[in-house]
């Protein structure tokens, strides 16, 4: 059952305009940006939120209409999910965020975990992804093992957590143009959240048991980028997601490591935009 009073307030943010989604009882948070151009639809990684995307979306506003959202369970999205958590029942509601914001289809573009949501309902509702970014993303073929240590620590010592995260965080923090302990809270309070720990054991269990996907059956077109130094998701996995995809195409971002689409948004946004403003031949 739903308990709607115990979900998040909405927060106030400086860099997009924040609003809730209803999904069949479930309150999703999205942070859109842009009001013309082609549509792009953002997911964040594991444990992470719509923030990850900040300095891609400062660099891609103009050019695109964009709604960055925070994954069931994330962000300052609802604790209390009305339907599994599989990567399925992701997808699923992923189509559902799509028909809420009244996009018939959108570009898509996932990072870490995010990128196997992408490919999920890249497969389950073809028509709905023009064209598909994933950035250091997961392979959604392979059962994932997704750890919470970390984040009860977080939970239990926020103050042990605000420090890590403004570590982490410092070349995102220049990169962005903002003070690291900005980006710091924009990860952590969401951590705080009542009912974070219980999700978290629900998630964990029931993510195991996705189903496998087949990314030969991927039809929109791809762009995998996958960061050389990455040490979360291993550059042999970026690229044999992007080998499996068919007409896939790889670009390998020496230097760079799994936060990527954080540490270094120009980059990741110039290819972004190549990709998905190029005219089809």
């Amino acid at each position: 059952m739903t308990e709607p009073h115990r979900d998040p307030p909405l927060p106030h943010l400086s860099w997009g305009g924040s609003r809730y989604l209803d999904l069949g009882g479930e309150r999703v948070h999205v942070v859109e940006r842009g009001d013309h151009g082609p549509r792009l639809l953002l997911l964040h990684g594991y444990a992470s939120n719509a923030q990850a995307w900040r300095g891609v979306i400062d660099r891609l506003d103009g050019q695109f209409q964009m709604a960055a959202v925070d994954a069931v369970g994330f962000g300052w999205s609802t604790r209390y999910p009305t339907r599994p958590l599989t990567g399925d029942a992701y997808a699923e509601r992923l189509a559902a965020v799509l028909d809420a914001l009244g996009w018939p289809s959108a570009h898509v573009a996932g990072q870490s975990w995010g990128g196997g949501l992408a490919q999920r309902l890249a497969v389950a509702h073809p028509q709905r992804v023009d064209r598909l970014v994933l950035v250091a993303t997961v392979d959604a073929s392979r059962t994932l093992w997704l750890g919470t240590a970390g984040l009860r620590l977080g939970i239990r010592f926020p103050w042990l957590a605000r420090i890590a995260v403004w570590r982490a965080q410092r070349i995102a923090a220049r990169a962005a143009g903002v003070r690291a302990g900005e980006l710091a809270r924009g990860y952590v309070e969401p951590l705080r959240l009542a009912g974070t720990e219980a999700f978290l054991d629900r998630f964990v269990a029931e993510h195991a048991t996705s189903s496998h996907l087949d990314l030969g059956r991927i039809a929109a077109p791809t762009l995998v980028i996958g960061p050389l130094e990455d040490r979360v998701v291993l550059p042999e996995i970026t690229r044999s997601v992007a080998a499996r995809i068919p007409g896939a195409r790889y670009v390998g971002l020496p230097g760079a490591g799994h936060s990527v689409a954080a540490e270094a948004p120009s980059a990741v946004a110039d290819l972004m935009a190549d990709f998905l403003l190029e005219v089809p031949r």
